[in-house]
């Protein structure tokens, strides 16, 4: 099979999968309000404040009813639609949900800085934030959906240094860093709140990739076993032999730098608590639960739907994530409508703080700059003979790059 055909079958299974599973999500959502008559027919309607409209089938009123103004929307025979949950969504708590969101970013673009370092290839932080602002947005507007970005950081941050592939592998780490530190979040949640049931479908999911990783440290990491299987002979018989013994040296490399693989992983549960911070405030908005039991379910379900969206059998999560949320939300924390409007807010949040990788790629402040001291003006002088008028005004001084140091040995 061609890796054509690979790719199209990927991509159908994905389509299918993203099909499937926004298909289960969105039923019975509206975007109307209806409330079920006593008879179990639908009728559109309209909650105000203080009373509900009934409309006929063109939408025009037909009669409109009072209702207590604290519980209107709360009665069980009124199913709120999409429109009336984003209308009365709180104002403050959603804008607290975005002004929360907003260090995460920067979180991204520390932890980073840290893998690129390990590396060996100095990097400035506010270089490293404007890499991470612009593979934020591509991810979401390119594509390769979530590796977009990835794809994106790899090039750019391979011409901030002559140590390419591990540059490249800085990205891949940074991945795989951020995807383990979710899990092993996860992994002590699922510890803390063993017998909920919503909670035990992943059980299963996060110990294979705790386990997954563990055996990829040993096989890394573990002299007695890398003497067993010699993985460096295995790799030279590789296509593109060399390529891929700088990509497991520069892995090994984390080794000598553990310090920076612990900052890696504060980093990442930072991010993360930041964000379901964020989004407890959007669920608040949304007129979900908050009471006090509801907040530490936030923190769990949130996260549990994060790491739900990392696995790839769906475009950037589609689907699968919505699924997750209706599966642990739904009947305990808010209605199908406010659910679904929570899993757009999640989206939606990221996508915004994602916006000012529009300026960094649109202007190139991606691009590595050169410092003065690069630079060097030389002009030759004008011979004392010849007058300076035959000097043509044409003429400019030539700019000479000075050539970089020799690339490090790979180690």
């Amino acid at each position: 099979m061609t890796k054509t055909a690979k790719k199209w079958i990927m991509n159908i299974v994905r389509l299918a999968v993203c099909a499937i599973a926004l298909g289960w999500v969105l039923k019975n959502v509206t975007y109307y309000d209806y409330a079920t008559l006593e008879d179990g027919i639908a009728q559109r309607v309209e909650v105000g404040d203080g009373h509900i409209t009934f409309l006929d089938a063109s939408g025009s009123p037909e009669k409109t009813v009072p209702c207590d103004p604290v519980n209107c929307a709360d009665d069980e025979r009124i199913t709120l639609g999409l429109r009336t949950t984003w209308k009365t969504a709180d104002t403050g708590s959603l804008l607290l949900c975005f002004l929360i969101f907003a260090p995460v970013t920067l979180f991204q673009a520390w932890r980073f800085q840290l893998m690129l370092r390990a590396q060996e290839i100095p990097v400035t932080f506010w270089e490293s934030a404007k890499l991470s602002y612009a593979g934020n947005f591509l991810n979401f507007v390119t594509a390769l959906g979530s590796t977009g970005g990835d794809v994106f950081k790899m090039y750019y941050a391979s011409l901030h240094t002559e140590r390419k592939t591990e540059a490249v592998m800085a990205v891949v780490l940074d991945r795989i860093i951020g995807l383990f530190g979710l899990v092993l979040l996860v992994g002590c949640v699922l510890l803390v709140r063993r017998g909920d049931s919503k909670m035990d479908v992943l059980a299963y999911g996060i110990g294979f990739i705790l386990l997954l990783g563990g055996l990829g440290c040993v096989f890394l990491f573990s002299e007695t076993v890398r003497a067993l299987v010699r993985p460096q002979h295995l790799l030279a018989k590789l296509p593109f032999a060399a390529q891929l013994q700088r990509a497991e040296a520069a892995t090994r490399r984390l080794a000598g730098h553990k310090k920076l693989i612990a900052l890696s992983v504060v980093a990442t549960v930072a991010l993360q608590a930041i964000a379901m911070t964020a989004l407890i405030f959007g669920a608040i908005a949304l007129d979900m639960r908050s009471d006090a039991a509801a907040i530490w379910d936030y923190y769990a379900y949130l996260a549990s739907g994060m790491v739900v969206a990392a696995i790839p059998v769906s475009f950037m999560g589609l689907g699968t994530m919505e699924a997750f949320y209706k599966h642990a939300f739904l009947d305990t924390h808010g209605t199908l409508s406010a659910i679904l409007c929570l899993a757009m807010l999640v989206r939606f949040v990221s996508l915004f703080w994602a916006l000012p990788g529009v300026v960094v790629t649109l202007t190139g402040a991606y691009r590595p700059s050169i410092s003065e001291e690069e630079v060097q003006f030389d002009s030759d002088p004008v011979p004392a003979q010849e007058s300076p008028m035959k000097v043509e005004p044409s003429v400019s001084p030539e700019i000479h790059l000075k050539p970089k140091p020799a690339p490090a040995p790979a180690r």
